[in-house]
């Protein structure tokens, strides 16, 4: 009884999954024409939500409806002066994103390389790994010595992502239009 339900009111609400798929194209359609604003309105966005937040926690604070005054003032000063920092500076925060990124990829590089090189007398062909290894460090190095470029990059992936799943919630949500119910 519960799984007819289920299928019944996807079978009725068809339509809202169809305009999440059509929203998702557009997203993705909007983040591959123009990465670098999205990018930044999204910075932007969080700045403006950390300095608000901030300044919410500190009046909670100074009402008493917290436990701990002194650390939730702590903390809204912290959400404060990481707002105006993000806000400031968009970005630096971009960057650190980015070597994140790039740091990660290279130490897994040299994970995936040592590990095939200890694997070695245990499996054929390991170089499969040290390909992987190799493509993991240029991968991080490159993205290393141009970050913003590749945050733009990766917004273009996230978006042909978004494009993709959008396209596939639509025709999911057709199919489920056109499925026949066994009453």
């Amino acid at each position: 009884m519960n799984n007819n339900y289920s299928v019944e009111t996807f079978h009725k609400n068809w339509w809202l999954i169809a305009i999440r798929g059509v929203l998702a194209v557009l997203f993705g359609i909007l983040v591959i024409a123009s990465p670098y604003i999205v990018m930044f309105s999204l910075i932007t966005f969080f700045a403006f939500f950390a300095i608000l937040s901030g300044f919410f926690i500190i009046t909670l604070a100074m009402l008493g409806v917290t436990e701990s005054r002194w650390i939730r003032l702590l903390e809204g000063l912290i959400f404060i002066a990481s707002g105006i920092v993000v806000f400031l500076n968009p970005v630096t925060i971009v960057g650190g994103v980015m070597i994140f990124i790039a740091a990660w990829a290279i130490l897994s590089g040299i994970l995936q390389i040592l590990g095939a090189i200890r694997l070695r007398r245990i499996i054929t062909n390991e170089w499969f790994m040290i390909f992987n290894g190799a493509i993991s460090i240029i991968f991080g190095i490159i993205l290393a010595g141009n970050l913003i470029q590749g945050a733009g990059v990766m917004l273009i992936v996230f978006g042909v992502f978004a494009i993709l799943s959008g396209l596939f919630s639509i025709i999911l949500a057709f199919k489920i239009k056109t499925f026949k119910l066994n009453n």
